[in-house]
Order: C-alpha cells, then sequence, then structure tokens
C-alpha cells in the first residue's frame, strides 16, 4: 500500500496509538496489586478473555446479530493466535530471562519487526526520521532497563521466547491494520480476543484460579480486560487504520515508558540516572513521529 493512503486522519492515529500504548503500561502496575499466587499466564488470559467478550458484546449490539461463522476464520484464527503466542512467550521469556531482559528483547524486536513486515508485506517505505526514531527509542529502552538487566540471567530460550513474543505482536499489527481498514474495530479486536482466549484456555485448568475471586483479585482482572485491554486496544484499532504499520511499532514503546513511571511513583521502584536518560530518549522518539503526523496535517492544509 502505498505510503500517501495513510496521510488522513495520521496525527490523530498517531495519537490513539500512543494512548493504547499507554493504557497498556498501566497493566505492570495493576498486575503487581493482584493478590499473591497469581501467574502471569493466568492474568494474560484472563485479560483477553474480558476484553474480548465486552467487544464482541459491544458489535453483537451494533449488529444485532453473532456470525458464528466469524470464529472460524482462517485471518481469525491467526490473529488469535497471535495474541495466544504473544501472552505465551512473553511472559514464558521474562520467566527464563528476567523482566529487564525479557522486556528489552520483546518490546525492542516489535518495531523492527513491524517495520520490515510492513515493507515486504505492506509496500510501505521506510522513511529516515523512522530509523532515526526508532534507534533512538531502541537505545532510550536499553538504558532503561540496563540496571535491571545487570542482575538478570540471559538465557538463550529466554531470548528466543522473547523474540517470538515481539514477532507475534508485530503479525498481529499487520493482520489486524488489514482488517480494520474493511471492518468495525470491535469485530476485528473482539473476534481475534475470543478465538486467541480458546487457545489459552488449558492455562485456567493448569494454573491456580482461586484467586481471581480474592481480595483485589476481581478488580485487577477487570481493570486489565476493560482498560488496559478493550479499552486500549479501541484505541490501538483506530490507529491502525491511518498509521503505518512501521510507525505504530516504535509509537507503542510508550508502553515501557509509561511503565516505568508508575514504577517509579506508585511502586517506589528506583531510577538510575541511566534510566531517566533512557525515558527522556524513548519520549523524544515519540515527539518526532508525532511532529511527522503535525507536518502531513499541515502540508494538507
Amino acid at each position: 500500500m502505498d505510503q500517501s493512503q495513510y496521510d488522513s486522519g495520521d496525527l490523530k492515529g498517531r495519537l490513539f496509538v500512543i494512548t493504547a500504548a499507554i493504557l497498556w503500561g498501566t497493566s505492570g502496575t495493576a498486575q503487581a496489586l493482584a493478590p499473591e499466587g497469581a501467574s502471569p499466564l493466568v492474568v494474560g488470559t484472563m485479560r483477553i478473555l474480558i476484553s474480548g467478550v465486552l467487544l464482541t458484546s459491544l458489535d453483537l449490539l451494533r449488529r444485532k446479530k453473532l456470525d458464528i461463522h466469524r470464529f472460524l476464520h482462517p485471518i481469525f484464527l491467526l490473529t488469535g493466535l497471535c495474541q495466544a503466542l504473544f501472552q505465551v512467550s512473553y511472559f514464558s521469556g521474562i520467566a527464563y530471562t528476567g523482566v529487564a531482559v525479557g522486556t528489552m528483547v520483546a518490546i525492542g524486536s516489535a518495531p523492527v519487526f513491524t517495520g520490515f513486515l510492513g515493507v515486504f508485506f505492506d509496500r510501505e517505505r521506510l522513511k529516515k526520521r523512522w530509523f532515526i526514531a526508532t534507534g533512538v527509542a531502541l537505545i532510550g529502552l536499553f538504558l532503561l532497563t540496563i540496571g535491571e538487566a545487570e542482575t538478570s540471567q540471559v538465557d538463550l530460550l529466554g531470548i528466543a521466547l522473547a523474540l517470538l513474543a515481539g514477532f507475534a505482536y508485530a503479525m498481529f499489527t499487520l493482520l489486524a491494520s488489514k482488517l480494520v481498514r474493511r471492518m468495525n474495530v470491535e469485530t476485528v479486536i473482539g473476534t481475534s480476543f475470543v478465538v486467541g482466549t480458546v487457545y489459552l484456555l488449558p492455562l485456567l485448568f493448569l494454573y491456580p484460579t482461586n484467586w481471581i475471586f480474592q481480595g483485589t483479585g476481581p478488580a485487577v482482572v477487570l481493570y486489565l480486560g476493560l482498560i488496559s485491554a478493550a479499552l486500549a486496544y479501541r484505541f490501538y484499532g483506530q490507529g491502525l487504520k491511518t498509521v503505518p504499520v512501521s510507525t505504530v511499532g516504535t509509537l507503542t514503546m510508550a508502553e515501557p515508558l509509561t511503565a516505568s513511571l508508575l514504577g517509579v511513583f506508585f511502586l517506589r521502584e528506583n531510577l538510575l540516572a541511566t534510566g531517566l536518560l533512557g525515558m527522556v530518549l524513548i519520549f523524544g522518539a515519540q515527539l518526532m513521529l508525532v511532529l511527522e503526523g503535525r507536518k502531513k496535517l499541515k502540508d494538507r492544509r
């Protein structure tokens, strides 16, 4: 697809994507408030289950009918698989190689994967600004996590799983970006999440789930499902309609920036000088891409 076809609403779309990433960035803080014994894999499953049911219900209210065959369509079997793969590989990768390294590899590889998938499958042209912004953001992510990474154990299987998570996220982004241009956002995201949940259902029988109904459990899973997933992906889907896939990948690096800020202010985590510099670099990269969207808007006027 030619780059010029994205121009309309491009600035608004970029802001939608950043908003989605900010909401995703609250997930870690919310998960930290879950009762003891909460498995990240169960948390991830409940997150897409609740959001999938909500978005599918909203779609049903709008369409007045539920197309069961849609859930068995190959494209949604694939988008659902991408979501399921991301949940399993991301949290498993973190378990093997630590939060810092796992996050750095998964989130850092995602914009690279989306960039090149956009080139090969969507005929996007990677501009100089993209290379600069993505490079700056990756350096920022490295600086943001390097302090914790020093205490992490680098595990090859963990690295491979984190890379798989980044690729699964990128593939979902590519496929969803094509679907939301032809279908309603609730239809695309809701169906993908419901299918993804079916893949992940066995996890609910392999790991403890009683914590969901104890203490802060209900509030945590509802927040993750309704806000950090359903609302976030609603913004994300709108952004995918007008923003190139390659740019989307870099914009979503606002997620670790948000997570770090919340960790400092609400979870009392320490922030090193290198981490602060990393935050500034990531913010600068986001600003570069937002200003590009603003420039396009002015050029059209």
